[in-house]
């Protein structure tokens, strides 16, 4: 039987307010109810000043609703209200580029910027940030941040991509949209429904192509708006965060995805501050407007101390698709130029096309719509340096192998500093490739590449110091084959093999 708001505010008359003169809904603290799934959203207003030692009055909302039949969860949020004639409590952000005009300042007092920072909200995030402490995320071993300082830029696109391209190269991999507001993940990766409650009331993540994804786009419709402060916000990433389960049958994730919402406000702050981020990176188009944006979400990052993976240029540039002519329609290689300035990481450069828009939109990724193409490799290449990053700042780097073709280009010989030498067919590695197979994937989208028992390998180019791009005689050459996925080949040969031999078979192919 479905939760209506009436049995909550029911249940909330049991609450006294703050100084037990009457309840908490007649008071009119009590706003915001939402319900979805059986699941019960609502904020508390109380004074700034007495946030603290109100925690207690928030627990006990909680827990009389958690008693109603038929819930499955209850989350309440604190939000303030500055006093009329009082001073607004000062907002817990970072001081990040120029001082405001004082035009500017004043009209960010009277809360008529229209960024939801006036004295209302500035309280609630005070209250809200207030000893914010980093937590693990159960089930996930490392947290990448995919960020822009503005939206518009494309970031949820390359941050699919992203994800897709870390699992090609052999990593468990999941994405939580944190972008409340404007979640475009279920439609990115084509995944729809609802997530189901498991065991301990933990939530279960759907799946696209592999990917465990979490995102709001799956409790709320797709046309309607989340109106919520940004408290309530923060509440429910943590929830989405920190309820979902991760790892389960798998095991842990190697990595998940946090696609941040634009901006370098409150929430995006308590993220990071919040969660234990390996890694950020930023994503930007090459023009003056976005770069500079880019630049105050990578002094956020710095101030917190979390490592900048790197800066991709995102709508680099504009190949006409009838004539090949070139168009740096946002100009070109502001963000390189920024990069280097800043002295991290650059990622790389993706053009702004119809291909990429196209499978973006049919739910389709590009690095899964067509594994061969360039636009795909360019994705898995920056993936392999993100990756390269995160276990460069974790000091579990793995170091280059020393590499050798044998028995005329059928066995490719790779020693490790380790002491270990693996003895990795040409067959093997070419329909393991991380562009002809996604690993991750569901045997039935799982590109199954048959009929390759006699290719050999032609040509080995090194890719930076992480990497290495393998030729077979068969025209393939478009697999980054990273000394972490080589090493992990070589220790996972037999079971993969195993896996590989199993699906040719399911699916009626062979390797002649």
């Amino acid at each position: 039987m479905a939760i209506e708001k009436a049995e909550v505010l029911t249940a909330l008359r049991r609450v006294k307010g703050p100084d037990l003169t009457s309840n908490i809904v007649d008071l009119g603290l009590v706003s915001e109810i939402l319900i979805k799934d059986n699941r019960a959203y609502f904020s508390i207003t109380v004074p700034a000043a007495r946030a603290h030692e109100l925690e207690q009055l928030r627990l006990a909302a909680e827990a009389v609703v958690a008693e109603l039949k038929g819930i499955q969860g209850v989350t309440a949020v604190l939000t303030a209200e500055a006093t009329e004639g009082s001073p607004a409590p000062k907002r817990t952000v970072l001081p990040i580029g120029r001082a405001e005009h004082p035009r500017v300042q004043a009209a960010r007092a009277k809360g008529a910027t229209g960024d939801g920072s006036g004295p209302r909200q500035a309280a609630a995030a005070a209250a809200a940030g207030q000893g914010v402490k980093a937590q693990a995320v159960p089930g996930v071993k490392q947290i990448i941040a995919v960020a822009s300082g503005k939206g518009g830029v494309g970031k949820s696109t390359i941050a699919v991509n992203l994800a897709l391209g870390l699992q090609a190269i052999g990593l468990k991999v999941g994405i939580i949209d944190a972008d409340i507001y404007g979640p475009s993940q279920p439609r990115l990766l084509g995944v729809s429904g609802k997530p189901q409650i498991a065991h301990d009331k933990v939530i279960k993540p759907l799946e696209g192509w592999g990917v465990k994804v979490m995102s709001m786009g799956f409790l709320v419709d797709e046309d309607t708006p989340v109106v919520w402060r940004g408290p309530m916000v923060v509440s429910a990433l943590s929830q989405m965060l920190r309820e979902t389960e991760w790892g389960g049958e798998g095991g842990e994730l190697d990595a998940l995805i946090i696609d941040m919402p634009p901006g370098t406000g409150d929430i995006q702050l308590s993220i990071s501050q919040g969660v234990p981020l390996s890694g950020a990176v930023i994503v930007s188009t090459p023009q003056d407007l976005a770069l500079i944006d880019a630049r105050k979400g990578i002094a956020m990052f710095k101030r917190v101390e979390v490592p900048i993976l790197g800066i991709v240029e995102n709508m680099s540039y504009f190949l006409c698709p009838k004539c090949g002519e070139r168009s740096d329609i946002f100009g070109h290689g502001g963000a390189r130029d920024e990069a280097r300035k800043l002295g991290v990481p650059f990622l790389g450069e993706v053009p702004l096309r119809m291909e990429i828009r196209e499978a973006s939109d049919a739910g389709k990724p590009v690095t899964v719509a067509e594994p061969e193409s360039k636009y795909a490799q360019l994705f898995r290449d920056i993936a392999g340096q993100v990756w390269s990053e995160v276990e460069r700042a974790k000091g579990t780097l793995t170091p280059p192998p020393h590499l050798e073709i044998a028995d005329g280009g059928k066995m490719l010989k790779a020693a490790f500093p380790d002491g270990r030498t693996f003895e990795l067919s040409a067959e093997f590695l070419r329909v393991v490739s991380p562009s002809a197979e996604v690993q991750g994937h569901s045997p039935s989208q799982r590109i199954t590449v048959p009929k390759k028992k006699h290719v050999k390998i032609t040509g080995l180019t090194p890719v930076g110091n992480y990497a290495v791009r393998i030729a077979f005689d068969d025209g393939h050459n478009s697999g980054l084959y990273t000394w972490g996925y080589l090493h992990l080949l070589g220790r996972e040969k037999d079971e993969r093999w195993g896996k590989y031999l199993e699906e040719l078979a399911a699916k009626g192919m062979t390797r002649e």
